[in-house]
This record gives C-alpha cells, structure tokens and sequence, in this order.
C-alpha cells in the first residue's frame, strides 16, 4: 500500500511539469533543494547517458560543463545556447528534458520521494 501511494505521488508529479519550453523555462526551480549530492546521483548521470546518445560518446568535460552550469543556477536559455554548439538541432530537446529532470528531481525531494 504504502508503495502505491509513493507510485500515486511521482506519477501526479510527473503530470504537474509543463512540457512545453516556454512554461517549462518560466518554471520556479526551487534551487535550495538542488545540491551537489542530488546532482551527483541522479542528474549527473542522466546528463552523461543523453550525451553518449546524442554524441556517440561518453564527453566527461562536456558533462562537467553542463554540470557546473546547473549547480550555478544557469536559466536553461543559456545553457541551450552553450550546448547548441555541440549537440546542434539535438540541444533543444536535451535541454527540454533536463529541466523536466531538474523540476522531478528537486519536487520529489522536497516531497521525500527520493533522499
């Protein structure tokens, strides 16, 4: 029971972030709650597993960067336009979900859905 609830909650969550750029972009991310640790087990890799899919490889210093930009509270706007010159027509969509990921990510964890 107790694991429905939990599956009922990300579900509803998930639900709740806009999919389109412009609401996605305009999205209040609550960055208190995006730290190191979060970005470093559950961000971190994502970001790597996108690159390897768009690129072909892994890029650690491409990773890095996106990285850095994130925990620096960077608007997605400018990382886009950063990560346009190496992921080209890719970057748009990759952006797209790694804000989708940062808004599930810091909601579930103010939620207690993920430590």
């Amino acid at each position: 029971k107790q694991w429905y609830q939990r599956r009922v909650a990300i579900t509803a969550g998930i639900d709740k972030i806009p999919t389109q750029k412009e609401e996605l972009f305009a999205y209040p991310l609550d960055w208190s709650v995006l730290d190191k640790d979060l970005m470093e087990r559950r961000v971190k890799s994502w970001i790597n597993k996108k690159i390897v899919e768009y690129i072909g490889e892994e890029e650690p210093s491409l990773c890095g960067f996106i990285c850095s930009k994130v925990l620096a509270k960077s608007q997605p706007e400018n990382i886009l336009q950063d990560v346009a010159i190496v992921l080209e027509e890719e970057a748009e969509v990759f952006v797209v979900k790694m804000w989708r990921l940062l808004i599930y990510e810091t909601e579930a964890k103010k939620l207690g859905l993920v430590k």
